[in-house]
């Protein structure tokens, strides 16, 4: 867990090359520093500091590798910068927009499409597997990610927390352009021949590709959903770079269809479940956006209540 969490953010080169009896305060200390360097935020350089020291309480006992804690004794910086994740509301012409460039068939419709209906992780979407889609019960089941670890590549992960395990049900539009690119993967499978891509994992759940020509090999192949024409996966890089280049990241469609579900009367219960957040605060405080809608809406049902109560 450890090593993937720290792999996700792309900071674990920084800490998996030192040896755990080497490691010091000051050495852990410094290594906290170089995140905040870096422009990491308090919240995850927190998390990154939990999860080192129990990591390191293991190592402590029952394992016995040191004798004592040194994530014991360092702090994370009251200086350390909070909330740096801009979050926008995507709108609805902004979503047109966005599906205008980038068209059924390219490579990021689907992807953009995904995250604006379900409000998933980025991880979570490209972790996505045909048979996580249920399209006659219109159920997407999360159980997997997909994350880089620096110099060995794509792997499948488990999810962020036990809570990120979940289903999604979908609307009917959303399941028939799932059920439209299915066929047309298809399509670009038999256009390219033997040169379409394949895409593979292997006993440690690296994933890899090979072209159809070859042929198929011993290890387990994966019907990725967010391919491109020519089969292999969508990458969060150049997806993530296309977003920043439209001023929105991930995080957007997120924000937004938490933000669109609470103007709508869903419930912060209800949107949390979908979400995969532990608890209700979580996703109020990060993913719900105070708009003008929530302000009328809550003056409207207070003017409401004083006029039955008077």
């Amino acid at each position: 867990q450890v090593y993937t969490f720290l792999a996700n953010k792309h900071i674990f080169p920084k800490f998996g090359s030192l040896i755990i009896q080497e490691l010091t305060p000051a050495k852990l200390d410094g290594w906290i520093r170089e995140l905040l360097k870096a422009g990491y935020s308090k919240s995850t350089i927190s998390h990154v500091h939990t999860i080192i020291r129990r990591a390191l309480d293991y190592a402590v006992y029952p394992a016995e590798l040191i004798s004592s804690n040194p994530a014991n004794y360092i702090k994370v910086p009251k200086k350390a910068p909070t909330n740096i994740i801009k979050r926008h509301i995507i709108t609805k012409e902004k979503l047109n927009e966005l599906l205008e460039k980038n068209p059924f068939g390219t490579p990021y419709y689907i992807p953009i499409l995904i995250l604006f209906c379900t409000g998933v992780r980025i991880g979570e979407l490209l972790g996505l597997t045909w048979d996580n889609i249920d399209l006659d019960k219109k159920i997407i089941t999360l159980d997997k990610q997909v994350v880089y670890i620096s110099k060995r590549g794509y792997f499948f992960t488990t999810l962020k927390t036990w809570s990120s395990n979940r289903y999604i049900v979908i609307d009917n539009f959303l399941a028939g352009e799932l059920r439209r690119w299915q066929n047309k993967q298809q399509e670009n499978e038999i256009a390219a021949g033997d040169s379409y891509v394949y895409i593979y994992c292997d006993a440690e759940n690296k994933i890899f590709h090979q072209s159809k020509g070859i042929g198929e090999i011993a290890d387990k192949k994966v019907p990725m959903l967010c391919t491109r024409a020519d089969g292999r996966m969508i990458l969060r890089e150049p997806f993530t770079k296309l977003l920043q280049n439209e001023g929105i990241n991930a995080h957007s469609f997120r924000h937004t269809h938490a933000t669109m579900l609470i103007e709508n009367g869903a419930t912060p219960k209800g949107v949390a479940g979908r979400l995969g957040h532990s608890n209700t605060l979580i996703t109020q405080n990060l993913y719900t956006h105070n708009t003008k809608k929530l302000q009328d809406d809550t003056a409207e049902i207070f003017s409401k209540t004083m006029q039955t109560t008077t």
